[in-house]
């Protein structure tokens, strides 16, 4: 038989050991795993770290409460009168509520899991954190410690309640500084004056450094000329030294949703932009992205800020270990002894040596073949999903999941992010300027087109020789159509579709022509799982109305042959469509959209499909607000994040711009050096090739 009184007394003596215990076991868990939030880790895993992260302030309060209260109930007499040793507390465990509010600190490492824990960060200076964690750890100190107790602990004890609220009062800060209000400080100062700092506030603003900000000067051209020494080369690199917006201050910028144009203006915008350079490596600026919002980088160069990291902290952990070393411990608990000195120095570990050990595992991981954030893309094929559901065992477990509630997540993903970013980075945009374009040019088919070129869009444009008005033998009528007149995620479905049929004809070979099916399958898992970043107002259900349909269309034809053979899919519908003009109309559409490819060359089809394709890739991510790509950097990061970075930086027009500046403004409002770019960039993407 179990002894439930003895049982009962163990767990009296052995619970805040416990709960302290864990509380220090997270936080070294936060401070290897949270630094991995900058790779493409298992999902699982990220759950993993988001309930440590939930559960870490969770259980640092309950042991401070479990102290508290364990010492008023000594107080008392203890709870069992027959074993009242067994259950009164020793004092030394009052030394361990400053340690625990070192915990309720948080990692540097993660701060923040959501981009709300930031937008929210009030929350965490109301009386509800405050009073109940600082003021209940003075509190249950001050009640609880014994007047005779040796000095020196009771001095060890205070320097590590002053290590407890510096680390406290950090999180504070860095969540403040986060917020999106903070983040739009940039832009504010940009056109101001600029003015030497006073003392206090050189204090709690950055250092130059990775993550500086800046006050600006406007650069007045007319003032220059007017300046002699300003003619000089030296002067003219200093001045723009001194006027230079780095690109990671543009980054800001534009995860705030604030538009770079209306910022520094159209004219000055040359004077203020840092460029770009070719070739260099975007993940850096996304994993610095994800460092502002998401951890304390951006505090951690204020001076005040490393002279507490580096200096303060480290000597105050030196002097409480030195001092309960040195301390009486007669008569004390031993358990209590020995579990005190390793609260002590694992707590200083975790605070003094965390930013070292963070960069450990970020050399680890870089040493891995692990995917840096926003390099998976992630795929949903439309086909593929019917022809699950229409399995026997599968089908009936992925209907069972949907009655739940629960989403279709078996999603596919393949080691071609690096290709396309290639492609988008080196091949796209490097060979020439790409200022002031407008992305949602792709679907006009005027010289303005920025993605189609000449030959592609004189063949879309004439029909293929049908003469492009809308007559029987235009070969290119629902080409037109989609891109034109057809709604942004009606027409990413009806290429999908088209995509996938004209597989079934083709062999798929090229490092193009792969790129190609994997933006299809990408754009097709926005459309599904991520509507809001593929395009504002866009419709998840249509997706799933098509695959229902389509599901519905293959049962009546007695579908017998596997769904993985296309061909069988191509006949199937082309019958119905051909067959019974009821048909339903996306699928009849897309049926068309595909015929009207396959009746060109594979190259020309190909050529045609990949340029439609990395068109509509642009205009989705120059469209998806800010705040969506600083959202989804905290849930694991969207290669339509790293496209959005890429072209925001080399200056194409995003949504926040369109919406500021007024049409004239975005066409004829552009000196005569940047009128020909669209021209420049159609030849430069018309030069490009794998």
């Amino acid at each position: 038989m179990i002894d439930v009184h003895s049982a009962i007394l163990w767990w009296e003596e052995w619970q805040l050991r416990i709960l302290v215990l864990g509380s220090l076991g997270i936080q070294f868990f936060l401070l290897v795993a949270a630094p991995m939030r900058k790779y493409t880790i298992w999902s699982s895993f990220r759950r993993c770290i988001w309930l440590a992260y939930i559960s870490s302030d969770a259980l640092a309060i309950y042991a401070l409460a479990t102290l508290f209260n364990r010492h008023v109930r000594a107080g008392r007499g203890g709870r069992y009168d027959d074993d009242a040793a067994a259950v009164k507390a020793t004092s030394l465990e009052v030394l361990w509520a400053p340690l625990l509010l070192v915990h309720l600190g948080g990692r540097d490492e993660i701060t923040a899991f959501d981009i709300q824990d930031n937008e929210l960060w009030t929350r965490h200076t109301h009386t509800v954190t405050i009073v109940s964690q600082v003021t209940v750890a003075l509190y249950a100190f001050y009640k609880s410690w014994p007047g005779g107790a040796d000095r020196r602990l009771l001095l060890s004890a205070i320097m590590l309640f002053i290590n407890g609220v510096i680390n406290f009062c950090q999180k504070l800060w860095a969540l403040r500084n986060a917020s999106m209000n903070r983040l739009v400080a940039v832009s504010s100062i940009i056109r101001g004056q600029r003015r030497e700092r006073v003392v206090w506030e050189r204090c709690f603003t950055e250092m130059e450094g990775s993550y500086k900000l800046c006050c600006w000067k406007k650069y007045e051209p007319a003032a220059a000329a007017a300046a002699p020494e300003a003619a000089t080369a030296a002067a003219a690199v200093e001045r723009a030294r001194r006027t230079l917006l780095s690109s990671m201050d543009q980054v800001q910028v534009i995860l705030s949703d604030i538009s770079l144009l209306a910022t520094v203006g159209n004219k000055e915008k040359k004077h203020f932009l840092e460029q770009l350079s070719p070739g260099v490596d975007m993940t850096d600026w996304l994993r610095r992205a994800f460092e502002i919002i998401y951890t304390r980088a951006n505090v951690v160069h204020a001076p005040v800020y490393a002279a507490c990291d580096l200096l303060l902290v480290p000597a105050l952990y030196i002097i409480a270990i030195v001092l309960f070393a040195m301390g009486r411990k007669q008569g004390y608990n031993a358990t209590d002894v020995k579990l005190t000195y390793v609260f002590m120095v694992f707590t200083a570990v975790l605070d003094s040596l965390g930013l070292f050990i963070s960069r450990l595992v970020y050399w680890l991981m870089s040493m891995t073949t692990t995917p840096a954030l926003c390099m998976t893309l992630p795929e949903y094929n439309l086909i593929d999903s019917v022809a699950n559901r229409m399995g026997p065992v599968k089908g009936r477990l992925l209907k069972c999941v949907t009655c739940l509630g629960y989403e279709d997540y078996s999603t596919s993903r393949r080691c071609w992010s690096a290709t396309v970013a290639e492609f988008v980075v080196s091949k796209l945009l490097r060979p020439g300027r790409v200022e002031g374009l407008d992305l949602a040019s792709y679907r006009s088919l005027t010289k303005y087109n920025w993605i189609l070129g000449d030959e592609l869009q004189h063949l879309v444009v004439q029909g293929g020789g049908g003469g492009g008005g809308g007559t029987d033998d235009d070969q290119m009528k629902m080409v037109r159509t989609s891109l034109r007149d057809s709604p942004f995620d009606e027409s990413v479905l009806l290429w999908h579709i088209a995509t996938d049929l004209c597989t079934s004809t083709d062999t798929v070979a090229t490092d193009r022509d792969i790129c190609t099916q994997v933006i299809s399958n990408y754009m097709g898992y926005l459309l599904k799982f991520r509507p809001e970043m593929l395009m504002t107002g866009s419709r998840p259900q249509l997706f799933t109305l098509t695959m229902d349909d389509l599901e519905k269309l293959l049962k009546e034809k007695n579908m017998s042959t596997p769904l993985s053979r296309r061909q069988a899919v191509w006949e199937i519908i082309k019958a119905s469509v051909e067959e019974d003009d009821h048909s339903p109309a996306l699928i009849r559409d897309a049926y068309k959209l595909a015929d009207e490819l396959l009746r060109q060359d594979q190259k020309t089809r190909w050529e045609l499909m990949h340029r439609v394709w990395m068109g509509m890739l642009c205009y989705s991510a120059s469209m998806c607000r800010g705040y969506l790509h600083a959202k989804s950097l905290g849930e694991g990061g969207e290669f339509l994040s790293y496209v959005w970075i890429v072209i925001s930086l080399k200056g194409a027009k995003t949504l926040a711009d369109k919406l500021q500046m007024s049409e004239e403004a975005n066409t004829s409002g552009r000196s005569p050096e940047e009128e020909s770019e669209e021209a420049d960039v159609t030849s430069m993407f018309h030069s490009a090739r794998f």
